[in-house]
């Protein structure tokens, strides 16, 4: 796996909990929390001007960057 594959896992995965309803989230062991994620959006998609791969990810209280980097 590489660093642009890991994004697209985590973003998918990450759309699909902030598409689940909150009793889905119970029943899959996931924290309230996970429901405040409104947009998940790669750095490219967003603009961002690095080579890096990552996430913007928009939740009710903000935007958070995720930046993925191999370190092996």
């Amino acid at each position: 796996m590489n660093e642009n594959e890991l994004q697209n896992a985590l973003k998918n995965l990450l759309e699909e909990i902030a598409g689940m309803d909150d009793e889905d989230r119970e029943d899959a062991g996931l924290g309230d929390g996970l429901a405040d994620v409104k947009r998940v959006r790669t750095y490219e998609e967003e603009g961002v001007l690095t080579h890096d791969a990552g996430l913007v990810i928009t939740t009710t209280d903000g935007e958070f960057q995720l930046t993925i980097v191999r370190s092996r």
